[in-house]
């Protein structure tokens, strides 16, 4: 029971980012089942966007930093993986 307790747990806090990067105007996609969401500026790519993209990343940063299950990953300037542990 303590387990199944401690998954939800993780998900809200999931859950809860998400909607938070949601706000932000990039595309998010969110996979509840496999515990993850995604944020992608979208193109063009260009001085400007970057700029853009970093802003969006260090609000996600910051905001996962609130949640001790969440891991934040940023592959690029454009692309920000959020997961659970």
């Amino acid at each position: 029971m303590d387990k199944l307790c401690i998954r939800i747990s993780k998900e809200l806090q999931l859950a809860t980012l998400c909607s938070l990067c949601r706000r932000l105007k990039s595309d998010v996609h969110f996979y509840g089942g496999d515990c993850y969401f995604t944020v992608l500026v979208p193109p063009p790519w260009n001085t400007e966007t970057e700029r853009f993209a970093q802003e969006q990343q260090e609000k996600i940063k910051k905001w996962s930093e609130q949640y001790p299950d969440i891991i934040c990953y940023c592959f690029d300037t454009y692309s920000t993986l959020v997961y659970v542990l």
